[in-house]
């Protein structure tokens, strides 16, 4: 038993070792969902690029991380995305690996379920507001005519449009 008890040791140090301070730092991996709609489109965390959406994160449960969700035609999106305590943190007594690991929190939101907006959305309507909505149409018309929007996004574009108008 004494024998095999430098081994335990040594493989604990290693376990230890292999998983890094980073586990400790930004907590153990969680993964997040991003979906958006139109999908396909680009996803930036903490100013750097990682793909597009749809995509699962894996984001550490102790770090706050800034999410931006792009398309070109469209708003940008920005959340934060930050640990807040779940209910594993109300039934146990919070020490050790596990509260090192950031086992008591989960990240918010998540999933995160974006609806992008038509970037020509006018801040405000002017007097001719018929006008200005025929000109919006326009310009969404002719981005499906280029090819630079599919059927769905022109459909959803111009819905947009019209319920913005309406209200």
């Amino acid at each position: 038993m004494l024998r095999k008890l430098p081994l335990y040791a040594v493989t604990l140090l290693a376990a230890a070792l292999y998983t890094g301070c980073s586990s400790f730092e930004e907590g153990s991996a969680q993964t997040v969902e991003v979906r958006s709609f139109p999908a396909g489109a680009d996803l930036y965390v903490n100013g750097e690029h990682v793909g597009q959406t749809p995509y699962d994160l894996e984001l550490g449960r102790k770090t706050v991380s800034s999410v931006r969700v792009e398309k070109n035609g469209y708003s940008p999106r920005r959340f934060t995305v930050a640990p807040k305590e779940n209910e594993s943190a109300d039934d146990f007594v919070k020490f050790g690996i596990l509260s090192d690991l950031g086992y008591y929190n989960d990240l918010t939101p998540n999933p995160i379920e974006v609806q992008l907006e038509p970037a020509g959305l006018p801040r405000s309507r002017s007097a001719d507001q018929y006008a200005e909505m025929v000109e919006l149409i326009a310009v969404i018309d002719q981005q499906r005519e280029n090819g630079e929007i599919g059927p769905v996004e022109h459909k959803y574009m111009v819905a947009k449009v019209l319920e913005y108008y309406s209200n």
